[in-house]
């Protein structure tokens, strides 16, 4: 049976206060705005599952704790009871022993799972109290203690890993201290069950090491003066052992001289290739970063081709969250009250019809809390310079994002805000039939206040660009010639341009302007 995390809470860290992920067992995209805190998702888990005291204290605990639980307290009563705590738990599902099996959560339920607390060190209590007391405006961060344990309050360590995970940090691959702890995290990982080819490779290479020092340097040592001892060698010290010195090549390139963005590529696929069966859990860092359109595109192959392991993935990329299917997004917010919300329940029809449609930036959709949709070019072009005529401001300054996709496309769109909720309101053409296509092909969306059609009444006037006509005639008469309609018909885009660039104020059609003054409600 597999390793999975059925679910992630973080309490009074970092963003958090109190924030549950419930994730998929295979693949999980965080999307969100900057600073929602993707990252920190990741690295909480690579915290947890490392076991590492070190990596912790490397961080900071006055980095780790939430501000505002701090200033709660130093604001509230100054006891030592108060103190806030930082947890980090993940739920597990796997072929456990009994050390993992306890009631030792925020759930308090029996269950499997491993959890990073930092708390308040006991053994100083008294000297908390005292720093309490003498100062008003002092956090006792110095005197927190850090413990790893199983949900069966069992200790452990990076030396007793209870899952076996892998961090993949885009910005930081190219370090020497990235590539180091990959290469001794794969062949830690990759010698896992065989313990004794593992000793076996450090014996040996410990014996050409000191063949090394008996024959080559043996004549240099010979030139030393023997009266004090002294004599040239090489270090002996773990640090600098096999693994160390280790590095994975590709067709005999060092991954240490790729560039950064190869690096990004090799490094993921090295570990996908054995998900599931050396690594459990994998973390990528927004792997768009310094990856060319094609590289991605291969990518996104490599791990849409893996079945085992459970992948998260941040990214602010519309083609990973589309390719990778929609229904493993974990919607990440500002406001980080709020747990991130999935579309998994999102029908198939849709989901496989996002993974082969143009993406159409779907995540600054799904991201928006006010979108207005248009069918093509020739309405997005002019939109703005409507919503400025209609509202005196601009669509970024009410926060309404307006995209262009194609008219057939607007149902896909809006069965997204249904799960949502985001304000969304369609701008359509009657196409000669208003009843038929912007009444009746709606009707699974005349419930859902959050979502309205918008549409010209008149059915003679079929188009936008029919439309736009009749609003300003003597405008387009001027700059389109003898049948001004036919050129607007015939050069959409080339239209709509030319009345953007027109200083002439343009009327706004009825329907558009009613559509602005609805989303900014």
């Amino acid at each position: 049976m597999a390793t999975i995390i059925k679910k992630i809470r973080l309490i009074n860290y970092k963003r958090f206060l109190y924030y549950t992920i419930t994730p998929n067992e295979h693949i999980n995209i965080l999307v969100g705005d900057n600073e929602v805190g993707k990252s920190t998702v990741l690295e909480a888990i690579d915290l947890v599952t490392s076991g590492s005291i070190r990596k912790v204290e490397a961080i900071g605990l006055d980095r780790l704790l939430n501000s505002d639980a701090v200033k709660a307290f130093k604001s509230g009563e100054r006891k030592i009871c108060n103190l806030p705590h930082i947890k980090i738990e993940l739920y597990l599902e796997g072929n456990f022993d009994f050390t993992m099996n306890g009631k030792n959560n925020s759930d308090g339920i029996p269950c499997d799972g491993i959890r990073m607390i930092c708390a308040p060190n006991p053994d100083y209590y008294s000297e908390i109290a005292d720093s309490l007391t003498e100062n008003s405006d002092y956090f006792p961060f110095d005197f927190y203690t850090i413990r790893f344990s199983t949900f069966a309050d069992q200790g452990y360590s990076g030396y007793r890993k209870k899952i076996r995970s892998l961090f993949i940090v885009s910005e930081s691959l190219s370090s020497e201290y990235a590539t180091n702890d990959f290469v001794k995290r794969m062949y830690s990982q990759y010698t896992e069950d065989n313990i004794k080819e593992r000793a076996l490779h450090k014996s040996k290479y410990r014996q050409l090491k000191n063949n090394f020092c008996l024959e080559s340097l043996q004549s240099l040592n010979d030139r030393i003066p023997s009266s004090k001892g002294y004599s040239f060698g090489l270090k002996s010290c773990s640090v600098f052992g096999l693994e160390n010195d280790l590095m994975i090549y590709e067709n005999d390139i060092g991954i240490d001289n790729q560039g950064t963005g190869k690096q990004v590529f090799i490094k993921t696929d090295f570990a996908l290739e054995r998900a599931g069966d050396i690594v459990d859990v994998i973390l990528i860092e927004e792997p768009e970063n310094h990856l060319s359109h094609v590289n991605l595109r291969k990518l996104i192959n490599i791990i849409v081709n893996t079945k085992k392991g459970q992948l998260f993935i941040s990214t602010h990329n519309s083609l990973i969250s589309t390719r990778l299917e929609l229904k493993n997004l974990q919607i990440m917010h500002q406001c980080s009250s709020k747990n991130p919300i999935s579309l998994k329940d999102l029908d198939d029809e849709t989901a496989k019809y996002f993974m082969k449609a143009p993406v159409a930036g779907i995540i600054e959709y799904i991201l928006s809390s006010k979108t207005i949709l248009v069918e093509g070019p020739s309405e997005y072009m002019l939109f703005e310079k409507f919503y400025k005529s209609t509202a005196n401001t601009s669509p970024e300054n009410d926060g309404v994002s307006i995209i262009d996709i194609h008219g057939l496309s607007f149902k896909r769109y809006l069965s997204i805000a249904k799960i949502l909720g985001n304000k969304v309101a369609v701008i359509t053409d009657n196409d000669g039939d208003m009843q038929k296509n912007c009444v009746d092909k709606y009707t699974d969306f005349q419930n859902d206040t959050n979502i309205k059609i918008f549409y010209d009444e008149d059915e003679k006037i079929k188009t936008y660009e029919m439309v736009l006509y009749e609003n300003n005639k003597e405008l387009c008469n001027q700059l389109f010639g003898k049948d001004p309609l036919k050129y607007m018909l015939n050069n959409k885009t080339e239209a709509a341009f030319s009345l953007l660039n027109n200083d002439t104020n343009i009327v706004v059609p009825d329907y558009i302007s009613n559509a602005i003054k609805w989303i900014r409600k």
